[in-house]
């Protein structure tokens, strides 16, 4: 009978963690607990049951590799230098200060110059692969605080690079010296660069030809050959896998197929991630674990403590608001994935004594875990402090109270806030712009508008920009904790002001309404609208009609689309304004079907069932009720009357060319598939 161990080790693992996950699940615990839980129970600590733990760390580590691919793919070029101020100054300062903090503490404590070092490095890296998860399910990724998280966890990442670097030259014989650190950073940096030059070049045309054969299973090969082929080839030159992965995935974000690449890893990211996750858990040894309870809890209270600290410090420096700040601190506070790279190089050249080893695991174990909690909690704790800690917002600079009366207050800068301004400038409308972005704040300056850095969910800032005098507020920026402050804030500052919110789910509209909010335009709710209007007008529904269903929604407070179906009453008036006789026009282009044919040949309408060509207008003069023997030609307007189904219907047959076809769109990978 065929035997294959690690088969059996992962009909174990996952009869095991999957059942443990779903359990913990209905009880509100994150599914990561339920896998750090799973490799404590079927490891070599636990009961021993999964014995092919090499296979087992080699499948986590691909999911590493296929975790940053997929981080890579999410950020273009373009993105990263859009948040270079948070990648360089965020993350060099809280990598800095945290190590820091850490080596002093751990050398007051007794220990080695080498294994403080260690230490610090291991508690000052973050979990990229949960805090990046569960930024994007909550839609904070673009976010304030998710620009500084995903600056400072980017800047992590890359930082692993030279720390490996710098603990392997700890542990060589000739020691720790600069000039080997400068001289492994310098080749580094160029290996990166090559590494990206001669992916930008080769990736694209690749994909190019890949695609051509319109065969997934092909795509998919070659996706994975990117991916591990990048990840191999910077282990070449002393690079991580993973950070080669990254690169790889960077390099085809700019791609027109990342969206497809994305969809295709997804799978198989989450389930070698989940392996990761489970594969920690084995390392940890249970016994030790429960009787050290007492010390872990402490140290874990102290580690989310320091990190927090230097977080909001960072945040601050970073002239971000406090609470942001204490948010981005709260959700970073954890120990990352890669600090268990520098964990067992740290066991393995004997840094780490077997305690110490067990202890710092266990450690970086809880904080992971504790981390979906403390994010659902972050926001609250962070509106706490934020009264508790002060009632001024320190905005870096003098906002001087404003002379402007019945002006425009632009809150937010992205996109939307630059249209804005940009119509209002103009009109000639007196408008101010308030950002808590510096570099936004000096891109609106440069573009001509009196902008302003400050917090506008604070009356005092508000009250600056002349909230009493203003006739407009906008709010457009993504933080939905500080659109609720600004909206009140402003209601209670002018009962009269016009309040215009942008939010992202139509669930928040009611609140915003019940806080004072006069327009609330949730970006979900306009996109289905969107969507809507095109389809109707694939059918040939006149524009007044497709304007009228919008500004039904928009009368009935969004109605339409809180309960699962349209009231008889409403139905029936749809259909009645849809059955009626419309009128529409057709350009008749040069090779159609009805290029030099008469209306007699065309015969629309008993094909169509009542459409008729009431006029024909030809270089600028309208022939009217034209008989059948009238010969249409290229560059005719023909003048249609019929209901909504046959006007479609004439249109269609209008738009056929000489031969009878209608051409048409493959599917991405085939007609058929």
């Amino acid at each position: 009978m065929e035997s294959i161990p690690l088969l059996r080790d992962m009909l174990i693992l996952l009869g095991i963690s999957v059942p443990l996950s779903i359990g913990l699940a209905r009880l509100g615990l994150p599914t990561i607990v339920g896998f750090f839980v799973s490799g404590m129970i079927i490891g070599p600590q636990g009961f021993g049951l999964v014995t092919e733990t090499e296979t087992v760390e080699v499948l986590a580590h691909i999911g590493i590799v296929l975790l940053l691919f997929t981080i890579g793919l999410e950020f273009s070029v373009k993105r990263m230098l859009g948040i270079k101020r948070e990648v360089m100054l965020g993350g060099g300062l809280q990598i800095g200060l945290t190590t820091l903090f850490v080596w002093l503490f751990m050398t007051l404590a007794g220990q080695s110059f080498e294994v403080a070092l260690l230490l610090g490095f291991i508690v000052s890296m973050s979990s990229s692969a949960i805090v990046f998860k569960l930024l994007a399910d909550r839609g904070d990724l673009r976010s304030a605080h998710g620009n500084l998280s995903v600056g400072i966890l980017l800047f992590q990442d890359i930082s692993i690079v030279w720390m490996v670097m710098v603990i392997q030259g700890i542990a060589g014989e000739g020691g720790l010296s600069g000039a080997s650190v400068v001289r492994d950073l310098g080749i580094a940096a160029l290996a990166i660069f090559a590494i990206m030059a001669t992916t930008s070049y080769i990736v694209p045309r690749l994909f190019n030809e890949v695609v051509k054969l319109r065969n997934r299973e092909v795509f998919i090969l070659t996706i994975v050959l990117v991916c591990l082929g990048t990840a191999w080839a910077s282990s070449l030159v002393g690079l991580s896998l993973a950070m080669g992965a990254f690169i790889a995935g960077l390099v085809i974000s700019e791609s027109e197929y990342s969206h497809q690449i994305v969809a295709e890893v997804l799978p198989f990211k989450d389930t070698f991630s989940s392996l990761f996750f489970v594969s920690i858990g084995m390392l940890l040894e249970l016994n030790f674990f429960i009787s050290n309870l007492l010390l872990l809890c402490l140290l874990t209270m102290g580690i989310l403590l320091v990190k927090t600290v230097v977080l909001v410090l960072a945040g601050r420096i970073l002239r971000y608001p406090l609470r942001l700040s204490i948010i981005v601190g709260l959700n970073l506070a954890q120990i990352g994935e890669f600090s268990f790279i520098l964990i067992k190089m740290g066991e393995g050249f004997g840094f780490l004594p077997h305690d110490l080893y067990q202890l710092i695991l266990a450690v970086s174990i809880i904080t992971m875990a504790l981390t979906p909690f403390i994010f659902n909690w972050s926001a609250g704790v962070a509106n706490f402090l934020g009264r508790r800690l002060g009632t001024r917002v320190a905005t870096g600079e003098a906002v001087p109270h404003t002379h402007l009366t019945d002006h425009v207050i632009i809150v937010g800068y992205g996109l939307n806030g630059r249209n804005l301004a940009r119509v209002l400038k103009e009109t000639g409308i007196e408008h101010l712009v308030v950002d808590i972005n510096v570099e936004r704040v000096q891109r609106a300056r440069e573009e001509g508008h009196k902008a302003y850095f400050g917090d506008a969910s604070h009356p005092e800032i508000l009250k600056r920009m002349g909230v009493e005098k203003a006739r407009v507020i906008v709010v457009g920026i993504t933080d939905p904790v500080a659109t609720r402050r600004a909206v009140k804030a402003s209601r209670d500052l002018n009962p009269t002001i016009s309040i215009i919110v942008r939010t992202h789910y139509l669930d928040e509209v009611e609140d915003l309404y019940r806080l004072g909010a006069t327009q609330v335009i949730p970006e979900e709710f306009e996109t289905s609208v969107e969507i809507f209007a095109r389809v109707l007008k694939e059918y040939r529904v006149p524009g007044n009609i497709i304007q009228n269903q919008i500004d039904l929604v928009r009368q009935e407070g969004y109605a339409m689309f809180r309960s699962p179906s349209l009231s008889v009453e409403r139905l029936a008036r749809l259909a009645s304004i849809l059955e009626t006789s419309v009128m529409d026009t057709y350009y008749v282009e040069r090779g159609s079907r009805a290029d030099g044919k008469t209306l007699g040949e065309l015969d629309i309408r008993r094909r169509t069932g009542g459409a008729t060509v009431m006029a024909v207008i030809r270089k600028g003069k309208a022939v009217t009720n034209p008989h059948g023997d009238f010969k249409v030609q290229a560059g005719d307007l023909l003048v249609l009357l019929g209901s909504h189904l046959e006007l479609n219907n004439a249109i269609k047959i209008l738009k056929e060319d000489g031969t009878g076809g209608k051409g048409g769109e493959e599917h991405f990978w085939g007609r058929g598939e």
